[in-house]
C-alpha cells in the first residue's frame, strides 16, 4: 500500500471535529508530509499548528475551524487544562470571553499556537493524567476570586457539582496540589474537601 493511501485511509477514519498529529502516522519520511498538504490543499484537512492537522466540519465555505483552546489543549499534551480566564469559562463561573486563550501545560511550555498563552506547571501534572476540567479546578485554587464572577462560596459548590457528578476526580486534584506547595490552593481546596466530607 502506498503511503498516501495510508494517510487517506488513516483520516477517513478519523472522526469530524480530531486532531491529527504528525506523529500518530506510523510511516516516516517526506511522502506523508506531502499528503498531509495534498489534503489540506484539498480542504479535507486544515493545519491547526507546526505537525498538527483538524478534521472539522464541511460547510459551504469551507471547513469549520477549531476553537483556540482546543488547539492550544492539542498541542500542550497531556495533563494540561485551561487556565485564567479560560479555566473560570470552562467551569462555568464567568461569562467573559478571553481574547486569548490561556492554557496550563505540564512540564515545559512550547510554543504556543496563535490565539493562546501557555504557562509552565508541574509535569507531575502529565504523569497523574490529569483531566483537562481537573487542571481548570487546580488553576481556580491557585488564582481564587481573579478571574470569577460569583461568590467564593457559588465556586465551591460548583466543583462540589463537579466531583459528586465524577467530573472531577478529588483524590487526583488533592495529590497535584499537594504536590505544587501552593498554599493558598490548599487552603481553598481543603475547604472543599470538608464540603465533601472527604
Amino acid at each position: 500500500m502506498s503511503v498516501a493511501k495510508t494517510v487517506r485511509e488513516h483520516v477517513e477514519r478519523l472522526p469530524v471535529r480530531s486532531f491529527l498529529s504528525r506523529s500518530d502516522l506510523p510511516t516516516p519520511g517526506h511522502a506523508v508530509d506531502c499528503e498531509l498538504a495534498r489534503l489540506a490543499g484539498r480542504n479535507e484537512l486544515m493545519r491547526a499548528h507546526k505537525g498538527l492537522y483538524w478534521k472539522g466540519p464541511q460547510t459551504r465555505a469551507g471547513m469549520v475551524p477549531p476553537a483556540p483552546l482546543a488547539v492550544g489543549m492539542a498541542v500542550a499534551g497531556a495533563g494540561a487544562g485551561p487556565a485564567g480566564f479560560s479555566a473560570a469559562t470552562a467551569l462555568g463561573l464567568t461569562t467573559q470571553v478571553p481574547s486569548v486563550e490561556a492554557v496550563a501545560v505540564a512540564g515545559r511550555a512550547h510554543r504556543p499556537p496563535r490565539g493562546v498563552v501557555f504557562a509552565a506547571r508541574s509535569v507531575e501534572r502529565r504523569f497523574r493524567e490529569l483531566e483537562p476540567l481537573e487542571v481548570a479546578v487546580i488553576e481556580l485554587m491557585r488564582d481564587g476570586t481573579r478571574y470569577v464572577e460569583v461568590s467564593w462560596d457559588d465556586v465551591e459548590a460548583a466543583v462540589v457539582g463537579l466531583v459528586e457528578s465524577e467530573a472531577v476526580r478529588p483524590r487526583a486534584v488533592c495529590e497535584q496540589i499537594d504536590d505544587e506547595h501552593h498554599v493558598a490552593a490548599r487552603t481553598r481546596w481543603q475547604a472543599i474537601e470538608r464540603r465533601l466530607g472527604l
